[in-house]
């Protein structure tokens, strides 16, 4: 799901955001079960790839 996230952020705001992947975030198998990221020091998560980016950019405009 993580690549899946990353392409679709890279082809629609590639020039804002930049994108750096980790390992691990220590939250054991919670990526196994729904895509998350950090943006800064705070967690975003959604059900899926799409509402993940969707989230993103939200943050990204605030």
């Amino acid at each position: 799901m993580a690549g899946k996230a990353l392409e679709l952020l890279r082809l629609e705001h590639h020039t804002e955001v930049d994108v750096k992947v980790t390992d691990c975030f220590r939250r054991c198998l919670e990526c196994r079960v729904k895509p998350f990221c950090r943006i800064q020091l705070t967690t975003v998560e959604a059900k899926d790839a799409e509402g993940l980016v969707k989230k993103i950019i939200q943050s990204i405009d605030q």
